[in-house]
């Protein structure tokens, strides 16, 4: 049974996981048969979708509550032209604007929560199927906004298999100077927006703590708290080189040694997937989606997030062990490849959206 989907998300960037993840439902739903299109405000990685041949449509104003009318008909008419089945959205306040341009038509929504938030709105979340990508964010829908379990579908946040076979091009300027990286010195990477969230001081501050070892940190993202990064890197004197978002990562975790995610809330993170994709040791905070997927010593290690001294333990750990650091390693990419690719989880989106017909 194909579908004709419209996905809804906002700022479509290549540093932003929610976009990354919309990415790859619509790469492979269109694969698998269906018709799938993007309705976004905007962007700097359309270029990823036009290479599928992903249709796009874009309306600026589209996350502006004064345009809210233009926005709906906007919508509308995508729907009327595209003879859409299922809109599917990841961003509440377009949830919204969907429900309200699906109203009096035969069509299908679902919507995708992607993220853990506090303040509730009471307009949120009333899609006829919700998926959450993770137990943290399950139980925040049934606790936090009285969603009905039965309308929810566990289905996790999931990395592209693709990735591990993409080219680098060995004479990127980038490329060229990472490699060069002294012997003896280990890398530690962190990919994802620039935002309180991440809270990438903890890094910095425990990357500091370790002074007597030569630490490479690197970092590829963008955001308004990159300033605040800058005077610690500059205080501590610390070896810190930071990339903007970019499309092709693979580059970036073959120079690496260990991948480092410091976030204090965070439901099931791209990054930690890819890492296990890439085979990278990885060492994420205790919190949410994290926790959920690293078992501590197996797959990776946990630290207490917001404890600067307990992540540079679990550092030294992993520079000190070897035989650790590999097999953490290589026990998440196997979990990954098993679970958590495209391979296993679009099929579990088909299935929720076959079952809307029935």
């Amino acid at each position: 049974m194909n579908f004709r989907i419209l996905q809804l998300t906002p700022d479509f960037n290549y540093s932003d996981g929610r976009s990354y993840y919309v990415y790859l439902l619509l790469k492979y739903l269109n694969r698998s048969g269906h018709k799938a299109a993007l309705c976004t405000n905007g962007g700097n990685s359309f270029d990823r979708l036009n290479d599928e041949g992903i249709q796009v449509y874009t309306f600026p104003n589209l996350l502006k509550k004064s345009y809210f009318p233009e926005s709906v008909k906007f919508i509308s008419g995508i729907i009327e032209q595209e003879k859409i089945d299922i809109i599917h959205s990841h961003h509440r306040y377009l949830e919204l604007l969907s429900l309200t341009a699906a109203r009096g038509k035969n069509v299908h929504t679902v919507f995708t929560a992607l993220s853990i938030v506090d303040r509730r709105y009471f307009v949120e979340y009333k899609s006829e199927k919700i998926i959450a990508v993770s137990n943290a964010v399950r139980d925040m829908l049934i606790k936090r906004f009285s969603v009905n379990k039965k309308r929810i579908s566990l289905i996790p946040n999931f990395t592209d298999s693709e990735e591990i076979k993409e080219n680098v091009n060995p004479e990127s300027t980038k490329y060229k100077k990472l490699k060069k990286l002294p012997a003896g010195q280990t890398a530690i990477l962190s990919i994802g927006r620039f935002h309180k969230e991440k809270n990438y001081e903890t890094l910095l501050n425990a990357v500091s703590l370790l002074k007597k070892y030569d630490i490479k940190l690197i970092f590829v993202g963008e955001g308004s708290e990159k300033s605040g990064y800058d005077k610690i890197i500059s205080r501590s004197e610390l070896n810190a080189e930071f990339f903007p978002p970019q499309r092709n990562l693979k580059e970036f975790f073959e120079i690496s040694d260990i991948c480092i995610l410091t976030s204090v809330r965070d439901p099931f993170p791209g990054f930690m997937l890819q890492s296990g994709l890439h085979r990278k040791a990885f060492i994420g905070a205790d919190t949410d989606g994290i926790s959920e997927m690293i078992r501590n010593g197996k797959n990776g290690l946990l630290f207490k997030k917001r404890n600067e001294h307990e992540l540079a333990e679990k550092i030294k750990l992993f520079m000190e062990n070897d035989l650790l650091a590999a097999e953490c390693a290589d026990n998440l990419y196997r979990e990954v490849l098993d679970k958590y690719t495209e391979k296993s989880v679009i099929p579990e989106i088909e299935d929720l959206y076959t079952g809307l017909f029935l």
